[in-house]
């Protein structure tokens, strides 16, 4: 992985293999992120596992082939569920498939842009009535 910060944006490359949750924890250690949002990400990935919300769970979809993202973003909060991301990929035949995102690997790569926050703070709540463990922002 290669990556910078420059006031409260940070960049990274994600090289062909790596993990993308490990990276995102990477960074998230590296600069102290407490609360922010992943603003984009670009490239591609395999072994890609997303979950679409069915009412108290999430129906699984694992692609294995390589994917080009059309859409990754989400948030980072300072809580065990650390991570919020969707994401939405195109197959070979240009079908498209998102939803939440749970794991996947960089092939070849994936270009990522997080924004830090240092004041406001992201938490997780649940919430009975949504059944999902909420955003919270202080």
């Amino acid at each position: 992985m290669q990556d910078k910060i420059e006031n409260n944006m940070v960049a990274a490359k994600f090289e062909a293999g790596e993990d993308v949750i490990e990276n995102l924890n990477t960074l998230v250690q590296k600069y102290s992120i407490k609360s922010g949002f992943i603003e984009m990400g670009i490239g591609m990935v395999k072994n890609l596992k997303i979950g679409y919300w069915n009412i108290n769970k999430y129906d699984e979809l694992y692609i294995e082939e390589r994917c080009e993202l059309v859409a990754f973003h989400g948030s980072i909060a300072d809580d065990k569920n650390r991570f919020h991301i969707h994401i939405g990929v195109a197959r070979k035949d240009h079908q498209l498939y998102g939803g939440h995102f749970f794991s996947g690997v960089a092939d070849p790569l994936m270009e990522v842009k997080i924004t830090r926050f240092d004041t406001v703070k992201f938490t997780r709540k649940y919430n009975e009535k949504s059944t999902l463990n909420e955003l919270e922002i202080k």
